[in-house]
């Protein structure tokens, strides 16, 4: 499989050398504390999302399963491909709040064995990492995620010889088939809308 991960951060990083920036082109930059993130992963799909190689039978496009105590018995992903992408992720350095809120729970934050996972089980005022999206969007805008998911075909397979299950594409039928995309054209990403902001802290 062919994966592509791809951070986009808040720096344009270019392919050549880094190069120095001029004070005319330093006082074009605006900005403050934080980081915009764009994650991307493109599984067996072009930089256009169109398939490569993922047709006719064994081709490359798969994904092999193989659980314990089912030596040799392969549940395969055929015709497999995919890309998915988190748009515009804002991070921030941010404190929780100094005061609970009406929603408090006193065991939420006991470990199984009835410890506490934070000093004292009281999370109030701790440092935390804020992952924002914002309310400001257009009617319609659906950019924050873009995911497309192709599996063609579901099947057994069964190691032969020499030949583990996942080289072999014996089961040429298919007990299921799924697919994510949006209806606007071929392979075009599902898109989804999320608004916002989550804390992440304990770390």
């Amino acid at each position: 499989m062919k994966y592509l991960l791809t951070l986009l951060c808040i720096f344009a990083l270019r392919a050549q050398a880094l190069e120095p920036m001029t004070d005319t082109d330093l006082e074009q930059v605006s900005g403050q504390e934080g980081m915009q993130l764009t994650l991307r992963l493109r599984n067996n799909v072009d930089e256009l999302l169109n398939p490569v190689g993922c047709s006719g039978p064994l081709n490359p496009c798969r994904m092999g399963l193989e659980f314990a105590g089912r030596d040799g018995i392969w549940l395969m992903l055929k015709d497999y491909y995919g890309y998915i992408s988190f748009n515009s992720i804002r991070l921030d350095g941010s404190e929780l709040p100094a005061s609970y809120t009406s929603y408090e729970d006193a065991d939420r934050f006991l470990g199984l064995d009835g410890s506490c996972l934070v000093a004292g089980c009281d999370p109030r005022s701790l440092k935390a990492v804020k992952v924002t999206y914002p309310f400001s969007k257009a009617v319609g805008e659906y950019d924050d995620m873009l995911l497309l998911m192709n599996i063609g075909r579901t099947a057994l397979e069964f190691d032969d010889g020499p030949t583990p299950g996942y080289l072999r594409d014996a089961a040429s039928g298919s007990v299921l088939g799924f697919r994510m995309s949006d209806s606007t054209s071929l392979n075009a990403p599902a898109k989804a809308r999320f608004d916002g902001s989550a804390y992440v802290f304990g770390f």
